[in-house]
């Protein structure tokens, strides 16, 4: 199967944007698995101890850093999901399926881009 480039990419933004805003949430928990699990059915606790290090480093920021720190976090998990996603092009289905199931606790703007 071949896939496109820029659909992939897109995807690993939204889904990083995603893991950015469900961070100091009460979804964090389940996106974290599902997404570990849906990206690397066979590294799924690898990926969810990584996803889970990288988030205490971004809700342990002062308040004022948030934003820039949100976006650092959306940076690295984005080339990471992206890597993740060039390996299983397969997984990009059920990472949308994911996405769209957590969106209306996300917010707007990310809701949109997992959407499409």
């Amino acid at each position: 199967m071949t896939v496109r480039e820029e659909p992939l990419r897109l995807l690993a933004g939204a889904a990083a944007g995603a893991l950015a805003e469900a961070a100091d949430t009460e979804l964090w928990a389940q996106l974290r698995v599902r997404m570990a699990t849906v990206l690397a059915p066979q590294l799924t606790e690898l990926v969810s101890d990584r996803m889970d290090a990288a988030r205490q480093r971004l809700v342990a920021v002062p308040r004022v850093r948030l934003e820039l720190a949100r976006a650092e976090f959306t940076t690295e998990w984005r080339g990471s999901i992206h890597a993740m996603l060039w390996q299983r092009p397969e997984a990009a289905g059920p990472l949308r399926a994911v996405l769209h199931e957590v969106g209306p606790g996300l917010p707007r703007a990310v809701a949109d881009v997992a959407g499409g």
